[in-house]
């Protein structure tokens, strides 16, 4: 597959994960939820790629659709949203023959959003 090819082909694969998790919060009630790709350049630029239009989403999301895990702290670190509003939804992928399949999907976040969440769930 030639650079541009899989350049290209990267990108619908982030693509297709955002609007999966797009429509899977959707369910979750969160309305307002959108690619920040459609919506602000700024967001787009400041690694975040999902936003809530309704301000309802307690955190800032960046997709990550990747074999190799992502590098959490370097990717938080070029983002101006607070650590404690930041979270990653990955999707792990790993080569099975010629394709390129999920695994399982994990969600990286600073310890304090961790516990907000809790305590939003015990009430």
């Amino acid at each position: 597959m030639s650079k541009k090819r899989s350049g290209a082909y990267n990108r619908n694969r982030g693509t297709r994960a955002e609007l999966k998790i797009i429509n899977e919060l959707k369910e979750l009630g969160f309305t307002g939820v959108v690619s920040s790709r459609s919506e602000s350049k700024a967001m787009d630029n400041n690694k975040v790629d999902i936003i809530d239009k309704e301000n309802k989403l307690p955190c800032a999301i960046q997709i990550k659709h990747t074999i190799a895990t992502p590098q959490y702290f370097s990717i938080r670190e070029e983002s101006t949203i607070p650590n404690e509003d930041f979270c990653i939804i990955w999707d792990k992928q790993e080569k099975k023959n010629v394709n390129i399949v999920t695994i399982g999907t994990a969600v990286i976040m600073d310890k304090q959003l961790f516990y907000k969440l809790l305590k939003s769930y015990a009430k």
